[in-house]
């Protein structure tokens, strides 16, 4: 099996997220895929970087996000209270971007569904799904109940 280069991860990341000039996103992510999002978004964007789910939320007071994007976020699989925490993040119109990779033993399919039911227990409605060999990345907006 051969290795993803980081530089596809992050080409990857860019196609999904569409990161344009003047943009605020949050990254969740422990790697430099931030650097090149923030090159992206140039210098009316902005750009704020959190280790973890957990860890972004002490951006709650302070700021909302066009596009949040978690690249490699295990606890993003499993944990929808930490999934559904994001939402308060996230502009009326903002993406919530999760980014991960089918390791040894399974296919895309089934981690591109278990991030989308984690996404939907908590809340959000799923946009789309994008595939590149074994990443994969799901499009999340807050789902708003509709009146009328």
């Amino acid at each position: 099996m051969t290795e993803r280069s980081p530089i596809e991860g992050v080409e990857f990341l860019l196609d999904a997220l569409d990161p344009r000039p003047g943009t605020s996103v949050l990254a969740i992510d422990t790697g430099p895929a931030s650097a090149a999002v923030a090159e992206r978004v140039g210098p009316r964007g902005r750009v704020r970087v959190a280790s973890s789910a957990t860890r972004a939320h002490e951006f709650a007071q302070q700021e909302k996000f066009d596009r949040i994007y978690a690249l490699d976020v295990p606890e993003l699989r499993e944990d929808t209270a930490a999934v559904a925490a994001l939402a308060p993040l996230l502009t009326d119109d903002g993406q919530l971007w999760v980014i991960d990779d089918a390791g040894p033993g399974e296919d895309t399919g089934t981690v591109s569904m278990t991030v989308s039911t984690v996404l939907a227990q908590a809340g959000f409605a799923i946009v789309d799904i994008l595939e590149r060999g074994s990443r994969i990345a799901v499009w999340a907006a807050v789902g708003r109940p509709h009146h009328g």
